[in-house]
């Protein structure tokens, strides 16, 4: 009777995977998970803080995943933020899947910045979405959880591993930064946040790192 448990919670485990990957398989962002307000973590409020400070002061500022909204508060007081979600966060909320298509347009709301906390991971494609940002503002600012270089065998222990996180895709630090290249944003700043990386990405600027 013993090993029943750790039967029970390596089912639940492959049950899990199992989840994500069919919503990795058909590009579905998981509303139950993100409906949950008790999904939305405390410990991510270094990292929204951080992120807070590579916002330029006084531009229109649209949050992607805005989540229970910390970075309004985090803000310089010259900003103008607006959030958007999967679901609605306050009644002024952009309500966008960054999942589906067509992307919505962004033209009524006059952004200038981008901020994704946690959120292109859960995106199947990227690429897409830079494009149809680099139409809409001067700035994207964002963390990214980044795989590193490994072996075969780590290689798919680590895609197991961010697939059962719920992760769409899985780029390395030079492809993330290159892909934003490609859409026209040059990146100003990359920093470190855990295990995570923050980066300042600007349109049409020449490029510099720290």
């Amino acid at each position: 009777m013993g090993a029943l448990p750790d039967r029970r919670v390596n089912a639940r485990i492959v049950a899990r995977w199992a989840k994500m990957f069919v919503f990795r398989s058909l590009g579905r962002s998981d509303y139950a998970r993100w409906t949950d307000p008790s999904n939305l973590e405390a410990w991510w409020a270094s990292r929204t803080q951080r992120l807070a400070s590579l916002v330029p002061t006084g531009t229109r500022v649209i949050e992607f995943g805005a989540g229970a909204r910390p970075l309004e508060r985090c803000l310089d007081a010259s900003c103008t933020y607006m959030a958007s979600d999967l679901v609605e966060r306050g009644p002024d909320t952009f309500v966008c899947d960054l999942n589906h298509r067509p992307l919505p347009d962004l033209d009524p709301l006059h952004p200038e910045v981008a901020v994704f906390a946690g959120v292109l991971e859960y995106v199947r494609d990227v690429p897409s979405v830079i494009a149809w940002l680099s139409a809409h503002v001067k700035y994207c600012v964002t963390s990214y959880a980044v795989a590193h270089q490994l072996g075969p065998i780590q290689v798919l222990a680590a895609g197991a591993r961010r697939t059962y996180y719920g992760y769409m895709n899985t780029y390395s630090e030079v492809d993330f930064v290159e892909m934003f290249r490609r859409g026209g944003f040059a990146c100003r700043y990359s920093d470190s946040w855990n295990d995570q990386r923050l980066f300042q990405f600007e349109r049409g600027s020449v490029e510099t790192r720290s």
